[in-house]
């Protein structure tokens, strides 16, 4: 770790030395009394589900209390520090900064969004099926020949429970005609994505206009509709060259893109990458475009 100013900078490299891998997702089992004052960075993104106990989390300033079957979500760059009691277990993932920005776009909500409700308490049912994930990505790393695309496609589940989570998050509050709104826009994107990618195919099932459907989107996701909608496309093209072994072109093709130049450059335009590139970048070898 380094001083960085007034804070430490908790480093993934750290980690991988800790648990002597290269492996860019880790998985951390924790079931003990656990201090710390000071603020500390992290240059990694962390999931930590808490299966059972208590104490309080601080991200960025604001301090949560930590509660039984329960979800928190720490992104690059955020501050942290915690006083976890006696008794309590943890089940943490890291992702190293470096795939992590590949793998932002799994989140539906804006960053932001996220960084500012970073805890999300769980039913019994939506807990053990999230455990399930946390353990099969450390059945995985443990195995010696486990497969990459079985712990991204891991990871992506667990961002698509927290992702629904948030959409029940919001359904429940009903406030006014925003929430319902939104909750609606995603469940349609989920839906229907792979076929329909324009702003007013999705307008018209809401019942709105295409610039209303913009206006709204700024508005509150500080984002328009266009690239809200390609968030959730470029989520779909990654999960799916990263957990099926279809070719680029094939994956082109199923998500109804006319040609292989088309859906490369626009995963490439919302995404910095092109499909080549990402897989490359993840680690995985793409053979047959």
């Amino acid at each position: 770790m380094m001083k960085n100013k007034n804070y430490e900078i908790e480093h993934f490299e750290y980690f991988q030395e800790l648990r002597g891998t290269k492996e860019e997702i880790l998985y951390f089992k924790t079931e003990r009394q656990m201090f710390r004052n000071e603020p500390i960075g992290l240059d990694f993104f962390s999931f930590l589900l808490f299966e059972r106990g208590g104490g309080t989390h601080t991200i960025d300033g604001v301090a949560y209390e930590i509660n039984s079957k329960q979800l928190h979500i720490v992104f690059p760059g955020q501050l942290h520090h915690w006083d976890i009691w006696a008794g309590t277990k943890s089940h943490t993932v890291f992702v190293s900064g470096r795939l992590f920005k590949a793998f932002e776009n799994f989140f539906i909500y804006p960053i932001e969004y996220c960084k500012k409700n970073p805890v999300m308490n769980l039913s019994t049912r939506i807990f053990q099926e999230m455990l399930r994930e946390f353990r099969g990505i450390d059945r995985e790393l443990a195995f010696k020949q486990g497969m990459k695309e079985i712990i991204f496609s891991k990871f992506r589940i667990i961002a698509l429970m927290f992702n629904r989570e948030v959409l029940g998050k919001l359904k429940r509050k009903k406030k006014g005609k925003l929430e319902p709104l939104l909750t609606r826009f995603s469940l349609l994107l989920l839906a229907f994505c792979r076929e329909h990618r324009s702003v007013k195919y999705y307008a018209d099932k809401l019942g709105v206009s295409a610039n209303y459907l913009n206006v709204f989107c700024r508005k509150h996701l500080d984002m328009n509709a266009n690239a809200f909608i390609a968030k959730e496309v470029v989520n779909v093209i990654m999960s799916e060259l990263l957990s099926t072994d279809k070719s680029i072109k094939q994956v082109a093709v199923d998500l109804n893109f006319n040609d292989l130049a088309g859906f490369s450059n626009y995963f490439k335009r919302h995404n910095g990458l092109s499909p080549l590139q990402f897989l490359e970048h993840s680690g995985m070898q793409e053979v047959e475009e």
